[in-house]
């Protein structure tokens, strides 16, 4: 699903060049639970910008889905993105002012499905969540696992091969991110790929692959406890 060779990251500072990414190179099979861990610093931040293609690389290639994605532009990036990839985000990142069925459909209205169909898709997101009866709720009247749980839907309702999560436990607690990861895992069970970037080895010991950074540089991979 992702492999990249020789990725590099330099960002302009104070009159010199700060290297963020230091010749990475990995690959993550498609159907894999795969983990990237660091500490702050580490540089998984900017991995995952490159892997969403909201930032490139200064140098390496990158291939996503079988497609070498190294010199897409903006275009090209939305485009792509709009069909194979669906984000987690640890702060959620839902439209306070909308509903979870209207946050759920969101993808669709940039995919210019039509309104009665895309409704249709979002409510079955939602019901494949357990938030069926929440669909009309705003974020502030939901759980911090059920704002999760609609964050997954709407990341899960065009049906992307990939899904990037972005620390997606950080902000619950042990409980409800427990819960958080076992929908996951069961979402990957059924054959999606997925990357959690994390800090927490607890988190990376449910994946199958952890592949771990540290100063802009990845370590050998190792295998995850699976989970």
């Amino acid at each position: 699903m992702i492999r990249v060779e020789g990725l590099v990251k330099d960002y302009p500072m104070a009159g010199d060049t700060v290297r963020a990414l230091h010749e990475v190179t990995f690959e993550i099979p498609t159907g894999s639970l795969a983990a990237i861990m660091g500490q702050s610093g580490s540089g998984k931040t900017t991995l995952l910008n490159l892997l969403a293609g909201l930032d490139g690389p200064t140098a390496g290639r990158y291939w996503l889905n079988g497609r070498d994605v190294s010199a897409f532009g903006v275009v090209e990036w939305s485009r792509e993105r709009n069909r194979t990839i669906g984000f987690v985000f640890q702060a959620f990142n839902l439209l306070p002012s909308m509903s979870a069925l209207g946050n759920v459909e969101l993808p669709l209205v940039y995919r210019r499905v039509p309104p009665r169909q895309r409704r249709e898709r979002a409510q079955a997101a939602l019901e494949a969540m357990g938030l069926a009866h929440r669909a009309h709720h705003r974020p502030t009247e939901l759980s911090g696992g059920q704002q999760q749980r609609v964050a997954i839907a709407r990341a899960l309702v065009g049906d992307p091969p990939l899904l990037l999560a972005d620390e997606p436990t950080g902000n619950l607690d042990a409980e409800t991110g427990d819960e958080i990861l076992n929908l996951l895992a069961a979402l990957n069970r059924q054959g999606r790929t997925i990357v959690i970037v994390t800090h927490s080895a607890e988190v990376a010991a449910r994946c199958q692959l952890v592949l771990r950074m540290r100063d802009g540089r990845m370590l050998p991979a190792a295998a995850g406890g699976g989970a």
